[in-house]
């Protein structure tokens, strides 16, 4: 049901509500869903069958989970009808929101969606659930490379959303002339900041999984070689790279590549140095010192993700203007663009406050034992941070400040933190015999 309720609020953003008579929404909405768009916007029609995908999925898993892997026609019908009823809900809300539009092919892309939700339940639904309950209950190298195994998913997911996929050989020719295809590594047209700061952000997201291909799939106390990794490391970056030609919303780079491949090598030192070295060990001063240190440093890579192109100005008229447009509502700002733009921006924020969290759960092992110090420590670090982050976008002509980059931020940051404190968890965990 939590996935349902996100849908229909996802679908009122931003609650500019208005009123209009009940008999007036209703005669509109019925005629919106007998009749058929003459243009029906490939963006928004993709961005509602993803919006309904975890509908169909957390239906199938609430009525099968633990119970018999195969999808009964009963609970098919009950998925389906809920998916529509929902889907139809939002629709006729939308009567009184007028920045909406609403449409019958909405109903028909969220009820794909579901389909595709139902259809992900059946592939690995209870596999899913099977492999989650599992890594709870492994000790301390399990969890880790499972981590790791999440981390591959959730960064493919994220280099290939939001999935516009485009097979016109016209608009793909296009893309090749206007610079978004590169097969020579650093002859790209992006300014020089920006494909330098591209090229660090490829090299840090690939280190995970050089440590993935170091021990991912082998025996316990066993390692690839640094060849086969940088060999199958190699191959997946171009693999992307290959994919991203025909998604509209992503460029195609061979400089990723070359970065990329950068990036798996630091992962293979970094698996080197870290593997099988015990996580639990008592932070000293030392220890603490490094971790503050790196705050700091992802505190600027946060900065410089926020803040480009550093086109600061001081100008009252340009406060003002942003001030009156903010809201209040969470995630009111991401409704004013597209919606797979915001889709990409909410995975951005998010994954960057990640590493925040787990370097400040290092900065504070001191306060680890305290609950409640610690607590309060981490939501106000991460509220200034991510605060100061949000006021610096005020005096950037190109930035929207938004308060509620700051809640996914601290969001961000609290799901980094007890990832950290999983992972360590599997330190004290006894090896099975």
């Amino acid at each position: 049901m939590v996935t349902v309720a996100f849908a229909l609020y996802l679908s009122l953003l931003p609650f500019r509500l208005q009123a209009v008579p009940l008999d007036a929404a209703w005669d509109d909405f019925l005629l919106a869903m007998s009749s058929w768009p003459q243009r029906v916007p490939r963006v928004n029609f993709l961005a509602n069958v993803l919006l309904f995908v975890p509908v169909g999925f957390g239906l199938c898993g609430a009525l099968r989970a633990d119970r018999e892997p195969r999808l009964t026609l009963r609970a098919l019908l009950v998925v389906l009808c809920a998916s529509v009823a929902a889907s139809l809900a939002a629709e006729f809300l939308q009567e009184f929101a007028p920045r909406r539009v609403v449409s019958a092919s909405d109903v028909l892309a969220q009820t794909t969606g579901c389909w595709v939700g139902i259809a992900a339940w059946l592939g690995v639904g209870p596999e899913l659930i099977h492999w989650i309950r599992e890594t709870r209950r492994r000790t301390h190298h399990d969890r880790v490379t499972r981590a790791l195994v999440a981390y591959a998913a959730i960064w493919a997911f994220a280099n290939l959303a939001p999935f516009d996929i485009t097979l016109n050989v016209d608009r793909l020719a296009n893309r090749w002339r206007d610079g978004e295809i590169v097969l020579i590594p650093f002859a790209s047209n992006l300014p020089l900041a920006r494909l330098w700061w591209d090229a660090v952000v490829t090299a840090v997201s690939a280190v995970p999984l050089g440590a993935l291909l170091l021990v991912g799939w082998q025996p316990r106390d066993q390692r690839r070689s640094l060849a086969a990794v940088m060999g199958l490391g190699v191959t997946a970056l171009v693999a992307l790279e290959i994919a991203q030609i025909f998604i509209r919303s992503h460029g195609s780079d061979m400089t990723d590549v070359v970065c990329g491949a950068v990036g798996v090598a630091l992962g293979v030192l970094v698996g080197v140095r870290t593997f099988d070295r015990r996580l639990d060990a008592p932070a000293g001063d030392t220890f603490a010192r490094w971790a503050w240190i790196g705050l700091g440093a992802w505190c600027l890579m946060l900065g410089s993700y926020h803040w480009q192109p550093f086109d600061f100005v001081v100008d009252e008229s340009l406060v003002r203007q942003k001030l009156a447009r903010i809201s209040l509502i969470p995630l009111a700002g991401y409704g004013s663009g597209s919606d797979l733009n915001a889709f990409n921006t909410l995975l951005a924020k998010i994954g960057l406050a990640i590493p925040f969290g787990g370097i400040t759960s290092f900065a504070l092992g001191g306060l680890a034992g305290r609950l409640i110090p610690f607590a309060l420590v981490w939501v106000g670090l991460s509220a200034a941070v991510f605060g100061a982050i949000e006021l610096g976008q005020f005096f950037l002509p190109s930035r929207v400040p938004d308060p509620s980059d700051v809640w996914l931020g601290i969001a961000g940051s609290g799901l980094g933190i007890w990832l950290v404190r999983w992972l360590r968890s599997g330190y004290k965990a006894p090896r099975p015999l």
